[in-house]
């Protein structure tokens, strides 16, 4: 038996086998020590680093149960495709700029509201979605929480409703009618009808000021292997 132990942990020259190899940090752990050693550089930058470190730490993003967050992507992903649909149709949209223009945002919207039901990690991982959607949680917070997208869901709506003027736009007024019941539920979480909780997003210094902060400090804060660049 002792034999068999030393085979299966060769020894380290002492007689003792090796301690076993312990798996590495969770990228969210290794996210934070990341944050940690930035704000530590950011501490010693004077003015310029107290500013940027207002602009970092971790974001809330209120969620509901994952039933709700398929059915308000579902929703939005619906309002997308009719109004690609509806704006795909040239002549009229030719014929109709303004209306073209309108089912250009509602499209827009549709998307964007989709950021912030979808996990915040998927988000991350592609630039641009990630800094879109950094600004609009610096510009747009209503949009963090629920109550605040239940009634964006439910504007949205309201545009669909403008062109439902008879039962013929069955498509805009079924749009309307998933939206509005969206916007019903994520009010119901805001109000602590239905559950929710917080997902948190990590949210660094703006890119305008780590380059600057760097050369103060001498150091590479956003581990991007580069100093002032």
């Amino acid at each position: 038996a002792q034999a068999r132990s030393v085979e299966a942990f060769p020894s380290r020259g002492n007689g003792q086998p090796p301690p076993p190899s312990l798996p590495g940090p969770h990228p969210a752990t290794r996210q934070r020590t990341k944050m940690k050693s930035m704000r530590a550089g950011l501490a010693g930058a004077g003015d310029v680093g107290r500013s940027a470190m207002k602009d970092m730490g971790e974001i809330d993003i209120e969620q509901g149960p994952a039933l709700l967050r398929f059915m308000a992507i579902f929703a939005a992903l619906g309002s997308f495709g009719c109004a690609c649909w509806r704006l795909f149709h040239i002549f009229s949209a030719l014929a109709e700029p303004v209306m073209a223009i309108l089912y250009a945002y509602i499209g827009f919207f549709a998307l964007t509201t989709i950021l912030f039901e979808a996990k915040h990690e998927w988000i991350e991982k592609v630039g641009a979605l990630d800094k879109y959607q950094n600004m609009l949680i610096e510009r747009c917070s209503f949009l963090t929480v629920m109550g605040g997208r239940g009634l964006f869901y439910f504007f949205q709506a309201t545009l669909w409703l403008t062109f439902a003027n008879s039962l013929n736009e069955l498509i805009e007024i079924v749009a309307a009618c998933a939206l509005a019941f969206v916007g019903i539920l994520h009010l119901f979480a805001h109000w602590e009808i239905m559950p929710s909780h917080l997902a948190k997003k990590f949210v660094e210094a703006k890119n305008r000021a780590v380059p600057e902060i760097e050369k103060l400090v001498n150091k590479d804060l956003n581990k991007d292997g580069k100093i002032g660049a």
